[in-house]
Order: structure tokens, then C-alpha cells, then sequence
């Protein structure tokens, strides 16, 4: 039942994938029927079949062109597909009981949705990011606003069990769910804001105090904290690739996908993390 669930996941999360590259597509034109509308070729206009839109083998299909106008089709878009495929998986893995899940438990279904839009959200920040150096206000402004607004009712009593996965704090108050969001989403908003300040804008941009709030709010005060510093990390080794690779130090690279990297990294992989760094320096 795992496999099956996981490679289930997989496909479905390809589906998302596909969806995700027309949604980033239609915010970046401004193009109506964000959600509704038939899909096209941006460069000929052409409406697209079945035969182009089934995720990743359409293009390995087509050879990677427009079944129309034969102009090429950018890797990024399978890639962006598998990697949607990839997060949802590794997601259902990770932070879902399949034991529960599959006994029919509301909450384990509830947090599985919860998981896989949060997923989904990453990957069009992320991508977007890839793309067109900006973070999209369209996807993490309201996925801000509303994870706030679960996160209050969860504090003052609500029954949403959808923040477990917060790891606790000595000092009951900060184990609020709310304040426990919020000490990680203004920390490291803080932190960033104090960059833009020194650099003029140079380090950081106005998009990645989205990404700080969002982050906090998603994962809470601990594992935020921990998927900057592994996001810091990531980004100076594969920054240093880079700048070997191209030698162009004014290189812009963006930061989201660092920051989605680490923060789901600790989501996964916090407990063994910790536990190895402190064996480290106790040795």
C-alpha cells in the first residue's frame, strides 16, 4: 500500500506540476482565467490537446516542441513537473501517518491536503522565482493571510489540527500555535528586512520577506529558523558552483528556491539534524 500511495502521489503531484506552469504563465502575462480557460502555445496561441498537456511525457513525446509551430518547449516545465511529483511524494512520506490515512482519519486526510497545497504553493513561488526573478504576491499574499487566520482560530481553540508537525518551546505561551508562527515568520522577516536595509536592496527583495512570513507561519518557529540556516548553506555552496561555472560575479541567482530547499529539508529532516550537529560538538 505504500508504494502504491507514494507512487500515486508522485502522478498527482505531475498533474499539480502541469497546472502550476500555466498558473505561473498567466500571472506573469496578466492573462485572464487564471484558474479556468483552455490552455496554449504562448508563441503561436494555438489551444493545446490532450497529446500536449499529459505532464513530462508530452514533452519527451513531442521532443520537447510545440506540436504547432514547432518552436521549443523550455526544459524547465518537466522539470517543474517532476519536482511538483517529487514534493507531494516525499510530503505523504514524511508528515502523514498512511496507517491513519488509510483507517479513513479525518484529520490524517486533512492534513494531507494541507501538506500538498502548501507543496503546491512552494513550487509556484519557487519556480516563478527561477523564472522571472520576482516572488509572485498573486500565490503567497493570500497564502499568508490564510494561514494566519487558521493558525488564530487553531490558538483561541479552534479544533484545526493542522499545525502538529510545530515543535515545542519550555515556555508554554510560545507553544500557542499563532505566537510559535509568528516568532519565526517575523525573526527571519526581520533578519531579511535588516539586509535590504544595509544592501539598498542589493542582497534581498521585497519577495523574500513573503517567503520569511510564509515560512514561519507553514513550519513555526524551529524549523523555519533551522531551513534558513541550511537555506544560507545551500546557497553559498551552489553559489559558489556558479560564479566558478559562469565567472560573472554580478550573477543575480535567486533566493526562493534556496529558502524552499531548506525549509523543507527541516521539515523532513529536523530531529536527525539536530541530533547529529549536537553529537558533533559533544564528542
Amino acid at each position: 500500500m505504500t508504494l502504491f500511495f507514494l507512487i500515486s502521489l508522485f502522478v498527482f503531484g505531475t498533474l499539480f506540476g502541469s497546472f502550476a506552469s500555466v498558473l505561473i504563465w498567466r500571472i506573469r502575462s496578466g492573462e485572464g482565467g487564471i484558474v479556468a480557460g483552455r490552455s496554449h502555445c504562448p508563441k503561436c496561441e494555438h489551444m493545446l490537446g490532450v497529446p500536449d498537456l499529459f505532464p513530462v511525457f508530452s514533452y519527451l513525446f513531442l521532443r520537447g516542441k510545440c506540436r504547432f509551430c514547432q518552436e521549443k518547449i523550455s526544459p524547465v516545465y518537466p522539470f517543474l513537473e517532476l519536482t511538483t511529483g517529487l514534493l507531494f511524494m516525499l510530503s505523504g512520506y514524511f508528515l502523514i501517518d498512511q496507517t491513519l490515512l488509510f483507517s479513513g482519519n479525518l484529520i490524517e486526510i486533512l492534513k494531507l491536503g494541507f501538506f500538498l497545497v502548501v507543496a503546491f504553493i512552494t513550487i509556484v513561488f519557487v519556480f516563478y522565482d527561477i523564472l522571472f526573478m520576482e516572488i509572485p504576491d498573486e500565490v503567497l499574499i493570500p497564502a499568508n493571510i490564510i494561514l494566519f487566520g487558521l493558525l488564530f482560530i487553531a490558538s483561541v481553540g479552534g479544533t484545526i489540527p493542522l499545525f502538529e508537525h510545530f515543535l515545542s518551546f519550555q515556555k508554554e505561551v510560545f507553544n500557542i500555535p499563532l505566537i510559535n508562527a509568528l516568532l519565526g515568520a517575523f525573526g527571519i522577516f526581520a533578519f531579511f528586512y535588516l539586509q535590504i536595509i544595509i544592501s539598498g536592496g542589493k542582497w534581498m527583495g521585497g519577495g523574500d520577506l513573503r517567503i520569511a512570513i510564509f515560512m514561519g507561519l507553514m513550519a513555526g518557529a524551529k524549523i523555519a529558523a533551522l531551513g534558513l540556516l541550511l537555506a544560507y548553506f545551500a546557497g553559498s555552496i551552489i553559489g559558489i558552483g556558479i560564479l566558478a561555472y559562469n565567472r560573472n560575479r554580478n550573477t543575480e541567482v535567486p533566493f526562493g528556491p534556496y529558502l524552499a530547499l531548506g525549509l523543507y529539508i527541516s521539515l523532513f529532516w529536523y530531529t536527525p539534524i539536530v541530533e547529529w550537529y549536537t553529537k558533533l560538538f559533544t564528542l
